[in-house]
C-alpha cells in the first residue's frame, strides 16, 4: 500500500484513534497542505438540496476559471474581479482565507461585505469548510462568533465587517477581501482605511458584479483603471458561461424567470447584462435609466462602424491618425479637440466632422501623446481636409494645444470672442449644457454618425450623474473625451460657411453702337 492509500484510510479518523505511526504519516500530509493547491483537496462545501441535486457535503471541485483565480490569489497582491453571479468565486476565496489563517502565523484577515448579514455569510462559508476538514488538519478555533474566527495557536484571525463609516481597519492586515464590492455603501471610506495594508504589501481583493443603476462606484472605477493600466491591480473577468452546465438554454430559462420585483426596476435584458454578462462591455455599460444616450441608437451605430482607410500623406502617422472617409470637393468640415495630459490616462482627441452629413470622417484618439504632439498630428490631419474651422477646448492642458497650433501657423482656429483674442472653446456650466444638449439630440435623432469603434464605446460611458445633480459626464474611471470632441464639432458646425458669398447681378444692359 503506497503513501496516498495509507493517508486516505486514516485522514478522517478521530484523533483518539490515531496511532504513532499514523501521526507520522499525517504530519507529512499536513506539511503538504501548506500549499493551498494541496489544501483544497480536503475542502468540502455544503450544497443545499434542490429538485435536481441531493445536495449535502460535497468536495470542492476546481473548474477552469477557479483554477485561474487560485493562481492569481497565490501570485498577485492587488486583484479586482468582475464576474457573473454564482460562479463559485466566493467559495474559493473563503477556502483561501481559511487556509491563509491556518498556515500563516499572525495572519490578520479582514472581510468587508455590503451589510451585516452578508459579512456573516462570507465568514460562514469559511467556517463550513473548516467544520468539514479532517480532524488532523483542524486547529482549535476561538471564539465561536459570527463576526470572527481565530486560531490562537497561530495567533491568526479572520474578522468580518459590514461596510459602515466606522468599519476601519486601523492597522496593517495580511489580506483584505471586499465581496460584492460595487454594493458597499461606504466603499471609499473602507478603501482608505485599508491603505496601510496596501502600502505594506498586504493583499487587497475586490470582487463584484456590475451595478447598472449605480455605475459610479469604487469597485467599477478600480477595475476600469486596472484595464486602462492606471493602477497596479490585476483585472479578471468571468462571464456567465464559465460555470459548467450553463448554456444558451440555461440562459433563456434564467431570463424567463427573473423576479418581477427586479423587472420593476430594470429591463430583462439589462438584468441579465448586470447579473450574467457575457463580456466586459456588457457588464460595464450603463443602463438607459442613467445613460445620456439612447443605447438602441448606439447599438445600431455599432453595426455601422468600420476600419480606417489608407491615406498616404507626408508626415501623417497612420498609427495615430485615422481617416474613415477621404476629403471630397464640395463637402465642408469642422474639427474639435479635447486635450489630455498625454500620460496614459485621459485621451487626447481630435475629430473631423462633415457638417452636411454629421459623419465623423476622421479622428485622433490617443492617451500617450502630449498636448503639443496632439496639435502637431491634428494640423497634419486637418491639412488633408483643407484646414477646416478648428475649435480646441482650452481648459486645463488644452491651452498648450492651442498655443502650439498657433505656433504652427494654423490659420482657421475658432475663437470665443468676435475680437479673436481668446482662442479655443471654453467649457463652463453654460457651454456644457449647450454641448451635451445638442450632442444628445444629434445622436438620439440619428443625425450624427460615428465610424470609430473605440470612439463610439465612450458614448456608452456617459451618464446623468445622480450624485452630482444630474451632471452629464463619464462614469467614474471611464472616458468622455471622444464625445466632447464630437460635441464641439456639432455645436459649432453652423459657423462653417457652406456657400460662396457671391453678390448676384440683378440687371444686364446691352448697348448697340453704330
Amino acid at each position: 500500500m503506497d503513501f496516498e492509500d495509507k493517508v486516505s484510510l486514516i485522514a478522517y479518523k478521530e484523533l483518539i484513534e490515531v496511532t504513532d505511526e499514523d501521526w507520522s504519516l499525517l504530519g507529512i500530509e499536513k506539511n503538504r497542505c501548506q500549499a493551498f493547491t494541496y489544501f483544497i483537496k480536503y475542502c468540502k462545501i455544503v450544497e443545499p438540496p434542490t429538485q435536481d441535486t441531493r445536495g449535502g457535503v460535497t468536495p470542492l471541485v476546481l473548474w477552469p476559471h477557479t483554477k485561474k483565480i487560485v493562481k492569481t490569489l497565490l501570485t498577485e497582491q492587488l486583484i479586482t474581479v468582475l464576474k457573473a453571479r454564482q460562479i463559485g468565486l466566493s467559495t474559493i476565496v473563503a477556502a483561501y482565507i481559511l487556509w491563509f489563517a491556518m498556515f500563516h502565523v499572525g495572519a490578520n484577515i479582514i472581510l468587508f461585505s455590503k451589510g451585516e448579514s452578508e459579512a456573516k455569510e462570507l465568514l460562514g462559508k469559511a467556517k463550513r469548510i473548516f467544520d468539514n476538514l479532517p480532524p488532523f488538519l483542524k486547529l482549535k478555533a476561538d471564539p465561536d462568533s459570527t463576526e470572527m474566527m481565530a486560531f490562537p495557536s497561530m495567533k491568526s484571525r479572520i474578522h468580518a465587517f459590514p461596510s459602515t463609516p466606522n468599519a476601519s481597519i486601523g492597522e496593517t492586515t495580511s489580506v483584505v477581501v471586499c465581496d460584492e464590492h460595487s454594493e458597499h455603501p461606504y466603499a471609499d471610506e473602507n478603501y482608505l482605511s485599508s491603505k496601510p495594508t496596501r502600502d505594506a504589501g498586504g493583499q487587497f481583493i475586490s470582487i463584484f458584479t456590475s451595478n447598472k443603476l449605480q455605475p459610479d462606484n469604487l469597485a467599477t472605477a478600480i477595475f476600469q483603471d486596472a484595464m486602462d493600466g492606471k493602477n497596479d491591480f490585476v483585472p479578471l473577468f468571468f462571464p456567465w458561461s464559465v460555470r459548467p452546465g450553463r448554456d444558451a438554454e440555461w440562459f433563456e430559462k434564467t431570463k424567463r424567470n427573473i423576479p418581477q420585483r427586479e423587472l420593476a426596476r430594470i429591463t430583462g435584458e439589462l438584468y441579465m447584462e448586470q447579473n450574467y454578462p457575457a463580456s466586459i462591455e456588457e457588464a460595464l455599460r450603463s443602463t438607459q435609466t442613467v445613460s445620456a444616450f439612447d443605447h438602441k441608437v448606439l447599438d445600431e451605430m455599432t453595426g455601422n462602424t468600420k476600419s480606417s482607410i489608407e491615406v498616404v500623406r507626408d508626415g501623417v502617422d497612420p498609427l495615430i491618425v485615422k481617416i474613415y472617409q477621404d476629403f471630397h470637393i464640395g463637402e465642408y468640415y469642422i474639427a474639435g479637440t479635447d486635450t489630455s495630459h498625454g500620460i496614459g490616462r485621459d485621451f487626447g482627441v481630435t475629430t473631423v466632422m462633415n457638417v452636411k452629413t454629421g459623419s465623423v470622417v476622421a479622428d485622433i484618439l490617443n492617451n500617450k501623446i502630449s498636448p503639443q504632439e496632439l496639435a502637431l498630428h491634428s494640423v497634419r490631419l486637418l491639412d488633408i481636409f483643407r484646414n477646416p474651422l478648428w475649435y480646441i477646448e482650452n481648459n486645463d492642458w488644452g491651452g498648450q494645444t492651442c498655443s502650439t497650433a498657433q505656433d504652427l501657423n494654423y490659420r482657421n482656429l475658432g475663437y470665443q470672442d468676435k475680437a479673436r483674442k481668446k482662442v479655443g472653446f471654453n467649457t463652463n456650466d453654460s457651454s456644457r449644457h449647450l454641448l451635451w444638449g445638442g450632442l444628445i439630440a444629434g445622436i438620439n435623432n440619428r443625425q450624427i454618425t460615428i465610424f470609430s469603434v473605440e470612439g463610439l464605446k465612450q458614448f456608452f460611458n456617459v451618464i446623468r450623474n445622480s450624485k452630482a445633480d444630474g451632471r452629464i459626464e463619464a462614469v467614474a474611471g471611464r472616458h468622455d473625451d471622444y464625445p466632447i470632441a464630437v460635441g464641439i464639432c456639432w455645436l459649432k458646425k453652423d459657423e462653417v460657411h457652406t456657400q460662396w458669398n457671391v453678390e448676384t447681378t440683378k440687371t444686364l444692359t446691352f448697348s448697340h453702337r453704330r
